[in-house]
């Protein structure tokens, strides 16, 4: 009969690991940019279900890598320069709500900001549709990264609307991989926001290394829907020393023409808590339209709501949105205002 010292000299050869080694092993090689969501020269896709609305978000990550400013608890590893590419039609609208992040930009951070983040519209510069997977895309890249060549992260916008609608796709495939290779021989990470296309589909496949790159942001009930937005960012975690959630609560909120950002950790299907955001966020819409001089009966008829309400609401003491609730699943809850702005 075998010893045990026989058994264990037959399984050596397994290269048996503690837990500490098999969790080190599971996380990625690159630094971080933002821990837990970017890692430095690699590819991220943040993958948004129809319905959830990604340009605050968006807008509010660029600005966060290029201030060395923290997203809820995914801390950055310093200030980084930053290229946004903006794809969407509605440059009036994204330049009002870069305006308002801008309003608060009086520290330090304001000159730091111009300096590190270019923004590039592509309805406001007015040019033709310059699609990354063809050559034409890919040089007028290479030309912006040459200019700037800090550069450490490019983000899209959709992804959907930076690859060209021909069928015949594949050249033009080879000219993406291309793009891709090329940003990470550089070191620069490349951010992709997809409303769950197709294209998405396809390009997740064939360019995404691995699966904890994948971000998933969908639908919160508990989002202040009428004064701003949120959503659920679900994540793979990166082993037994990742300490983050998995899944956080975001939202975001205008009020009195200031930008705040949220963030919890909770039971996403909680109505207690949707209940709680919605009365919330309806006190805050009742006293922006008493500032405004209206009538109370009118206040009452604009929110589908009854009068008396609208008199009990102003009598409260304001509150805003900083509620802390106490959910079965509730970690930690936090309202940060936002000190300096996007350029």
């Amino acid at each position: 009969m075998a010893s045990l010292q026989d058994e264990f000299n037959n399984i050596r050869h397994f290269q048996l690991r503690s837990l500490d080694e098999l969790a080190q092993g599971a996380q990625h090689l690159s630094p971080p940019l933002m821990q837990g969501l970017i890692a430095a020269g690699e590819l991220t896709v943040f993958r948004a279900d129809p319905n959830v609305d990604t340009s605050p978000f968006m807008y509010l990550l660029a600005r966060s890598l290029a201030t060395n400013s923290d997203i809820g608890p995914f801390a950055t590893d310093g200030a980084v320069d930053v290229t946004l590419l903006v794809s969407s039609g509605h440059a009036k609208e994204d330049a009002a709500f870069i305006n308002i992040l801008q309003q608060h930009d009086r520290d330090w951070a304001a000159a730091d900001t111009q300096k590190r983040l270019a923004v590039y519209h592509r309805h406001h510069e007015k040019d033709h549709a310059a699609y990354l997977d063809t050559a034409e895309g890919r040089d007028a890249l290479r030309e912006s990264l040459l200019s700037r060549p800090r550069t450490k992260v490019v983000i899209l916008d959709d992804i959907a609307k930076w690859l060209s609608p021909s069928s015949a796709r594949r050249d033009d495939e080879i000219r993406l991989e291309t793009v891709i290779h090329d940003l990470a021989q550089r070191g620069i990470a490349l951010v992709v926001f997809d409303r769950a296309t197709k294209a998405g589909d396809r390009f997740c496949e064939q360019y995404l290394a691995h699966a904890s790159n994948l971000i998933r942001l969908t639908r919160d009930d508990c989002a202040p829907v009428e004064i701003g937005g949120g959503f659920n960012i679900c994540r793979k975690t990166l082993g037994l020393h990742d300490k983050l959630p998995a899944t956080i609560q975001w939202w975001w909120a205008v009020i009195d023409g200031e930008f705040k950002t949220g963030w919890e950790w909770r039971d996403p299907a909680s109505e207690l808590s949707a209940k709680e955001i919605a009365i919330a966020e309806r006190e805050i819409l009742v006293r922006q339209y008493a500032a405004a001089g209206l009538k109370q009966k009118d206040i009452a008829k604009a929110l589908g709501i009854k009068q008396w309400t609208v008199s009990r609401d102003l009598a409260k003491p304001s509150r805003g949105l900083t509620a802390t609730r106490q959910g079965k699943h509730s970690v930690a809850t936090e309202l940060l205002d936002i000190g300096d702005g996007l350029h």
